[in-house]
Parts: C-alpha cells; sequence; structure tokens
C-alpha cells in the first residue's frame, strides 16, 4: 500500500491514489503521480454532443503542447485528475470550466473503469475514471493552456473510422482517423486512452443509450 502524502502544498498540484475498489489511500503530485508505468488514481472523463440536421456530434478537443501526456493529439471533450479538496463530479465541472470556458451544462455519470496504459516514454495513465455525458450547443472558448483547439465531429463516423483504423504500435497505440467536422475533412491524432474508450464496447452502448 502507498502511504498517504502529508497534503502540504498546493492541491492543485496533487491527484488521489485509490486502489481497485476506488478507496483513498493517499494524495501525490500529479506528474510524479505520471511518470513510469503511474500510479493509480482518480479522474473524469466528459463526453458533450449536440444534434443538428446531420446527426449526432461529439465535442473533441486538441490536447496543448505542454501536456505530458496526449500532447498535440485529440481526445474526449475534456479529462481531468480528482484532487484530493473535491469528488468526480467538482472536478469535472472545473475541467470543463478550466479547458473549454464551459460553464452551462449539465452532466452525468454513466460509467466508472480502470485503464492503465503507456502515453509515451515517460509517462503513462493509470485511472479510475469517472465517465460523464451531457448535451450541450453553446460556446466553446478553448484557454490555450490546456486545449489549443476543438472540433465537433460526427458521433457514428468517429467511431467507424476508429473501428477501421490500426492502432500504430509504434507511437503507442495512438490512431490517426480522417474525419468531417463542420468546416472540412481533417486528420485527427487519438490519445491512446481515447482510442481505449472508443473500443470499449460497454461504454458505448451506454453513451448510445444516451443518445439515441
Amino acid at each position: 500500500m502507498i502511504s498517504p502524502h502529508t497534503i502540504t502544498k498546493d492541491p492543485t498540484d496533487l491527484v488521489t491514489l485509490v486502489n481497485e475498489r476506488d478507496e483513498v489511500i493517499g494524495t501525490m503530485d500529479k506528474i510524479e503521480a505520471h511518470r513510469g508505468e503511474a500510479k493509480l488514481h482518480r479522474c473524469v472523463s466528459v463526453y458533450l454532443f449536440q444534434k443538428n440536421k446531420t446527426g449526432v456530434e461529439l465535442l473533441i478537443q486538441q490536447r496543448a503542447a505542454v501536456k505530458i501526456v496526449g500532447a498535440n493529439q485529440w481526445a474526449n471533450t475534456i479529462c481531468g485528475n480528482v484532487r484530493p479538496t473535491e469528488d468526480y463530479e467538482q472536478c469535472a465541472y472545473r475541467r470543463l470550466r478550466e479547458e473549454l470556458g464551459i460553464t452551462k451544462v449539465e452532466i452525468k455519470p454513466i460509467y466508472k473503469f480502470v485503464y492503465n496504459l503507456p502515453c509515451n516514454e515517460q509517462f503513462s495513465e493509470w485511472e479510475m475514471d469517472q465517465v460523464f455525458f451531457g448535451w450541450y450547443d453553446g460556446e466553446v472558448i478553448p484557454n490555450p493552456n490546456e486545449a489549443q483547439d476543438f472540433s465537433w465531429v460526427k458521433w457514428q463516423e468517429l467511431l467507424e473510422a476508429s473501428e477501421k483504423t490500426n492502432a500504430d504500435e509504434q507511437n503507442f497505440k495512438t490512431k490517426k482517423v480522417e474525419l468531417k467536422n463542420q468546416i472540412k475533412t481533417k486528420h485527427f491524432t487519438l490519445t491512446p486512452w481515447f482510442v481505449w474508450m472508443l473500443g470499449d464496447k460497454k461504454l458505448i452502448n451506454l453513451l448510445n443509450k444516451d443518445i439515441y
């Protein structure tokens, strides 16, 4: 068992360490918690959708170049590490605000699972991940320190493109997919964890249940 750390520094730099039963066992600096194979800690993933004439679209973001994992790659709407001072829901709303300037939205928890995978030569993700679902059709204002770009992409097209695209084994199982956003067709390199989630049938079924 990892001994709990005494919180002597800014809690914004700490993550919440847990065991496989999601019981809190301590805290750790967020960079150290991702180093090597990583330490299991709480996080959130949010999926925001909208409906229009062409169907259902998912809001995705391109992560900032300064990120220690997934830099310059595309992921679901937002992800975030849960601080020791907050719960999953508080973290989700905070990260929506901090990453994309989204403040007026309602989300609900739909699924919690654990995944562990390397993201680059130095850092990995090992997450107790609470997934949230919501609808949104408002303004998106990305914080350049968090997200350098965003796009609404067709949900079914994303699922089909990911399914038929082989993972890049030389680049930590990322996938480069071609999708049509609201402006033009472009390539998106998906983060390892986004690829993982798009291949999780239980998660996709739960998302589709809320969408359709």
